[in-house]
């Protein structure tokens, strides 16, 4: 799982200097973002400026739809990993901050004079969920997805034509993109989005005119 998070990874970095064709001032402030909605979301907006509409487009819904796996894997990265007496299949995933939670306890029963931790822990693992093997291998499945339609929208839109005389996967890549369903439904909907927001009258414009 964290080696496809890793491949991911890597090829947002291709994404970006492929969109900014190498520019290098873009780069030195994409490389002091943070996290993956900064970066995606930096990459949007960079394909917004320099690309055609459709394949900002396309580049936009690929990397909206790569969030959710993105989400998950931040989930399972961030949090505590356990075991627990009765669910020997699962792993258990505690709240991040749930030592602090503890610690905070005992902390104001040492203040209040007293020598017992409060017996209700329930607050302080509110948060707590259970993953299960099969749940695991979905979220493989799910990132190899994602690997797969950056890849595809690299090749496909971002690399020079003279790769689709190459044949291959190069010349399949548009395709992978053009019959993933996911992705043509959500074109769809920010190209009517966009047909919408045309026939909208510019009200700043409007009003600088009077």
């Amino acid at each position: 799982m964290f080696a496809r998070w890793s491949a991911l990874e890597k090829q947002l970095n291709q994404l970006f200097t492929l969109v900014t064709d190498a520019d290098p001032i873009a780069r030195v402030k994409f490389d002091d973002l943070k996290g993956w909605d900064r970066r995606a979301e930096a990459i949007i907006d960079e394909a917004k400026e320099r690309l055609e509409a459709q394949t900002a487009d396309i580049v936009k819904v690929v990397l909206r739809l790569a969030k959710v796996p993105a989400e998950k894997r931040d989930d399972l990265a961030h949090r505590i990993w356990a075991v627990a007496e009765g669910f020997d299949d699962e792993l258990v995933l505690l709240p991040p901050d749930d030592q602090h939670l503890l610690a905070e306890s005992v902390v104001a029963a040492k203040q209040a004079g007293t020598c017992s931790i409060p017996p209700n822990t329930d607050s302080i693992y509110a948060g707590t969920s259970l993953v299960s093997a099969g749940d695991l291998n979905q979220l493989i499945r799910e990132l190899e997805r994602a690997r797969l339609r950056l890849q595809s929208v690299m090749w496909g839109y971002l690399y020079p034509p003279f790769a689709d005389a190459a044949g291959g996967d190069f010349a399949d890549a548009r395709k992978i993109i053009t019959e993933d369903v996911e992705i043509t439904d959500r074109l769809k909907n920010v190209a009517i989005a966009r047909r919408r927001a045309a026939r909208l009258p510019n009200v700043e414009s409007y009003r600088s005119s009077q």
